[in-house]
């Protein structure tokens, strides 16, 4: 009993380290974009966009993500693990060299397919050559709860490159090649570190039977990934060649708005799963119910109120140059906030291993959101991006439930209630935007009364779930 009370103080500490790893990083990016805007013009900061939105594209299709097999073959390949790992890494860069072979090849085609000149592209696939390395080792280091090395490498690679990014923009003439080169490359450096560190340790280069795992694995689970990543990545890159550069800075700036409610999002999950999913195994159907309408309220609240603090939010990100993304903030926000209510849905998905149905509703989701682009954007220009994409993850909140309600995964929630507080928080959060006319003294009034009702819900909904209690100890 003592050895298990052992592990699970383990576990917890280590989440809340992975937790705070998770703030402290996105909060870099956060912190630092009102820098980037200000030293960038909105036509150098919308191709960085570009740029970023196509490398998180990149990433999936030629690296396939093979770290998320590495928790699976733990177990499978426990014998060998390191051998294991050394091999897959080797795998993804053998995948990476041949697609990048062939962009080499027919480079024109894809100048225009990527809206960028030729060293950006070599830039970008450099970079995904041998960045796997680094998700590998970190994979490892959760998996073993090595959380320590784990923060210390995020952060400290994270805000060196940026730091450096930052010097690069202050000083370089060309301001889009500085933003850049000053985030790949210091990357690159970690990168090859942990590269030779993880090929040296496991000293396995080509395994057949390792190669056929990791992309038996990996492969259909790509489809997943790649349509989350363009259901957050797409709006800007069409933006950007459709309506130009400057439009796409002003969506991106109000899109680095809502890292607010993406940061809260997924670290709160990472408390919420663990205890739902204990719930659910010993079969506590109420206390599930319970507490979710607690979960829902408070995060309904806490959309709502980043909603309303939009106007200090674009004036600290951004400036006046940027006040107009001001009327994006609230379908995106409102867009997280549906993010946030499907993967009630897709929790339950995970725990009874129905992965395939995750995929075939995201890839509905994202088809939809790209096609909704392309007959919107030229009609109503680049704030008709914000309304697609939450159209795409409100389309997710129904699709899951339809899914979950065949395989019978819906009875620990309030359902009725879920979609109640979805439509409850469309309607209000995208009508809110009238309060902007406000004085800002009344605007804020709503705001403080929020953040009192914000405090009211979670203190309940923590105290149900323990977390008080573990805090406490």
């Amino acid at each position: 009993m003592g050895n298990q009370d052992s592990i699970s103080k383990k576990a917890f500490k280590a989440g809340t380290w992975y937790t705070i790893s998770n703030f402290l990083l996105k909060g870099v990016g956060f912190i630092t974009t009102p820098f980037f805007t200000r030293l960038m013009s909105k036509s150098e900061y919308g191709d960085y966009s570009n740029f970023t939105a196509w490398l998180s594209i990149i990433a999936i299709l030629v690296t396939l993500e093979m770290s998320g097999c590495v928790y699976r073959a733990r177990y499978d390949y426990e014998d060998d693990f390191d051998g294991f790992l050394s091999s897959i890494i080797v795998c993804g860069t053998a995948i990476t060299a041949v697609c990048y072979a062939v962009v080499c090849l027919f480079m024109p085609i894809f100048e225009r397919i990527f809206d960028m000149p030729p060293i950006y592209i070599h830039l970008m696939f450099v970079n995904v050559l041998i960045s796997p390395a680094l998700n590998i080792m970190q994979a490892k280091h959760r998996i073993l709860q090595k959380y320590k090395s784990f923060v210390a490498v995020s952060i400290g690679s994270t805000v060196a490159s940026t730091l450096i990014s930052l010097w690069c923009v202050m000083y370089m003439q060309d301001k889009l090649f500085g933003r850049v080169f000053g985030m790949i490359v210091p990357l690159l450096v970690v990168y090859l570190i942990a590269y030779i560190m993880m090929v040296g340790r496991g000293k396995v280069l080509f395994n057949r039977e390792y190669w056929k795992y990791a992309v038996a694995f990996s492969l259909p689970l790509v489809p997943h990934l790649l349509s989350n990543t363009i259901l957050g990545s797409s709006d800007r890159i069409m933006i950007k060649q459709m309506c130009g550069a400057d439009q796409a800075a002003i969506y991106s700036v109000a899109y680095s708005c809502g890292m607010i409610i993406s940061i809260l999002f997924t670290s709160l999950n990472q408390a919420w799963e663990p205890w739902l999913f204990d719930r659910v195994h010993e079969k506590d159907y109420p206390s599930v119910i319970k507490v979710s309408r607690y979960y829902l309220l408070f995060f309904v609240v806490l959309v709502m109120g980043s909603i309303l603090v939009a106007p200090e939010l674009i004036w600290i990100m951004g400036g006046k140059n940027y006040y107009e993304a001001v009327y994006v903030i609230p379908p995106v926000m409102v867009g997280y906030g549906c993010k946030f209510a499907y993967t009630f849905y897709v929790n339950m998905e995970r725990f009874e291993k129905k992965t395939k149905y995750i995929s075939l509703g995201t890839m509905i989701a994202a088809a939809a959101n790209v096609v909704l682009n392309f007959i919107f954007i030229p009609v109503f220009g680049y704030m008709a991006a914000a309304y697609t994409t939450l159209v795409g993850f409100l389309a997710l909140v129904v699709l899951h439930y339809i899914m979950s309600k065949r395989m019978g995964l819906t009875d620990m929630y309030d359902n009725r209630f879920l979609f109640l507080m979805v439509a409850v928080m469309i309607v209000l959060g995208i009508s809110a935007q009238a309060l902007y006319l406000l004085p800002t003294l009344a605007r804020w009034g709503v705001i403080v009364l929020l953040g009192i009702l914000a405090l009211a819900l979670a203190y309940p909904m923590a105290k149900k779930m323990g977390l008080l209690r573990k805090f406490m100890k």
